[in-house]
Parts: structure tokens; C-alpha cells; sequence
């Protein structure tokens, strides 16, 4: 709870604003708890079906809101950052989010049973709680999130088109105080200041490995309801990242968050 190191180059400050890149899919998975301790939605197993028609037949209308936020759905999305007719570059500079996720028809495995980190499911997730709540993501997470957490600049969400989706897999511009804020909230448990802004048993489920497998057949150990998930020098860790070298690093044994913003991993 105190800043002990903050540290800025090439005209950066901490009013700065940088992209999250795919740190945005842990704030997405937050509003996914904050959407059911509110009741607009009845469970994390809830069928996708509920909120997009299309996924009302076939393999789809198994696919759950846990299978989206844990990253099993097995929609057979192309993840291909090198391709320009891939998912990301459809995500980034498409119109239509929605289309985007919908398109994809075809199946990999059946949900539930591997993990493979692809970004149109949370896409979808964010679809989905915007729908329940019946107002932007981006509303919903300051109302939830962003004031709560006494957050200190406005944040900016790039959206699909003008007056569109959020692009919920990604694409939070904000500083690197404000990010930071989403650690110590998890790290209190979704508690801040004597709030709970996130239910507690959620957060805990969010921070460990999801029960299912990882793509090469081993056991998870790699991700939970959004957060990726490690272990360095026998502590354990969890963290929020972007593509390009965004971190929010959450190391509960010695009550230490990290945020560390770039233009690449290294």
C-alpha cells in the first residue's frame, strides 16, 4: 500500500496514457464477477446462448461465460499475429466485433478441456456482460471499478466503430498509477478501503490454474479466470499482460505489486 519505486523515460510521466493491450482481459474478467454479484447474472456457468442467439445449436450452445473468461471455449479462433485476415487484426481494425467473434464456427476441441489463450473469447465475455447489464463496458467498469478504486485520470477504451463495442480482449489506455490499482485490489482480495468491489471467493478462483489441461496435455498451470499464473524463486505470482511488455504483477508473499508499461517484452 505504499509506492516504493515509480520511474519514467522518454518523455513518459504519470499522467501518461499507453495501451493495456490484453491487460484489459483481467479487468474484463473483474466486471464478469462484478455482473454476478449483482445478479445480472445468475452463474459463471451460464450458457453464451443466453446473450448471443447464434450460439443457441450445436457444439456452441455448450460453451459457458467460464469456458470465455478461462480461455476453453475451443472456438477455433486464429490467433495469428503475422496474418492480416486473422482474428487480432480483425479485432483491432474490423468494424464489427461481434462479426468478428460469430464467424468463427468451427470447433477445436470441446469446451471445457484445454486451455488455449485466444483473444476472441474474451471478446465474446465482454459482449456478453454488456448485454446483462444492459449499459457500455466501459460504464460498467467505472461504475465498479474505475471511481471505486479512486482511480486518479480518465481512462479511454477503444471501441470497434463510433458509438460501438468495446474491444474487451484489449485496448485500455490509462497510466501506470491507475493500472496499478488493479493489483492491490486483487491482492486485498477485491476488498479496497473496507469495500468489497469484487467478491472475494471469485478473486480467489480468478488467481489459481482453471481445472482443465494445457494444449501440449500437461495439468493448467497457466491461467485462471483472466490472470496468467507463475511461480519465480518459490513464490508464487500472478499478473496481467499486454503484448508489447504491459505488466501488472501481483507477488503475494512479500505484499509487492508491479507495473511495468513498454513498447515490447524486452
Amino acid at each position: 500500500d505504499t509506492l516504493i519505486h515509480e520511474q519514467y523515460w522518454d518523455g513518459y510521466s504519470d499522467t501518461s496514457h499507453t495501451n493495456s493491450f490484453s491487460m484489459a482481459k483481467s479487468y474484463t474478467g473483474a466486471l464478469l464477477g462484478c455482473a454476478i454479484s449483482d445478479g445480472y447474472i445468475k452463474s459463471i456457468d451460464e450458457p453464451v446462448s443466453t446473450y448471443i442467439p447464434e450460439f443457441k445449436e450445436g457444439w456452441r450452445a455448450r460453451i459457458t461465460l467460464k469456458h470465455l473468461v478461462t480461455m476453453t471455449s475451443g472456438i477455433d479462433f486464429d490467433e495469428s499475429y503475422g496474418n492480416p485476415f486473422s482474428f487480432p487484426a480483425e479485432g483491432y481494425y474490423g468494424s464489427n466485433l461481434l462479426k468478428a467473434c460469430t464467424d468463427y464456427k468451427d470447433s477445436r476441441r470441446e469446451p471445457g478441456l484445454i486451455f488455449d489463450y485466444l483473444s476472441g473469447n474474451t471478446a465474446l465475455l465482454g459482449y456478453c456482460i454488456t448485454k446483462a447489464v444492459g449499459k457500455p463496458l466501459a460504464s460498467y467498469l467505472s461504475e465498479k471499478l474505475w471511481i471505486p478504486l479512486g482511480c486518479e485520470h480518465p481512462a479511454y477504451w477503444s471501441l470497434d466503430r463510433k458509438n460501438g463495442l468495446e474491444k474487451a480482449f484489449c485496448c485500455i489506455n490509462s497510466n501506470a498509477r491507475d493500472f496499478a490499482r488493479m493489483g492491490k485490489l486483487y491482492m486485498h482480495h477485491g476488498k479496497w478501503n473496507g469495500l468489497q468491489l469484487v467478491d472475494s471467493a471469485y478473486i480467489e478462483s480468478s488467481v489459481v490454474p482453471f481445472d482443465c489441461k494445457e494444449t501440449d496435455g500437461s495439468k493448467n498451470h497457466t491461467y485462471g479466470y483472466g490472470w496468467w499464473l507463475t511461480e519465480h524463486n518459490g513464490l508464487r505470482v500472478y499478473y496481467m499482460q499486454g503484448m508489447l511488455g504491459q505488466y501488472v504483477i501481483c507477488v503475494p508473499e512479500k505484499e509487492l505489486v508491479i507495473c511495468r508499461l513498454a513498447r515490447s517484452r524486452r
